[in-house]
């Protein structure tokens, strides 16, 4: 087999096979290597050091990209994406790690969970003037300066 070669970095353009982006594309949507992509669609001739130069060929890569990127946003423009889909498909994966052992990133993936729905701030830090109004504070400031507490008989400690 000739040896491939791509557009980038000065490379000679090599004209792609008609089936290289049948063969990225099914590569992206169902997961699969190119190894078996390529027996499925039937492409006969090609050795396995054949396939594997071609799956590291500038050309195959700038497809397989293309088709990545094809692939995301007809993903992102699905109209029945949404918050509580991705909420979804987050508790999913959540329960899949539970599932696997893997306690540490399930717990990491609640923790992100809870901040997706509100649940937790995304400071996580406790605010306890949170309630309070500015006239609250400058009462309390007062009293601490005066010396007293709002008890009025409470020493302040220094």
């Amino acid at each position: 087999m000739a040896k491939l070669s791509g557009p980038y970095k000065g490379e000679p353009v090599m004209q792609e096979p008609a089936w290289f982006r049948k063969a990225a594309a099914k590569m992206v949507r169902e997961g699969k290597n190119l190894l078996l992509v390529v027996d499925e669609l039937g492409i006969d001739g090609l050795t396995s050091r054949d396939i594997e130069d071609i799956h590291r060929s500038n050309t195959f890569q700038a497809v397989l990209r293309n088709e990545r990127l094809k692939f995301a946003t007809e993903y992102a423009r699905d109209p029945a994406l949404s918050r509580d889909a991705a909420i979804g498909m987050m508790m999913i994966g959540i329960e899949k790690l539970m599932l696997e052992g893997e306690w540490d990133k399930a717990i990491e993936g609640l923790t992100k969970l809870s901040k997706l729905t509100g649940w937790l701030g995304a400071d996580q830090n406790v605010n306890v003037f949170a309630d309070l109004k500015q006239k609250d504070l400058e009462e309390m400031r007062k009293q601490i300066e005066s010396g007293k507490g709002k008890s009025g008989n409470s020493p302040i400690i220094n």
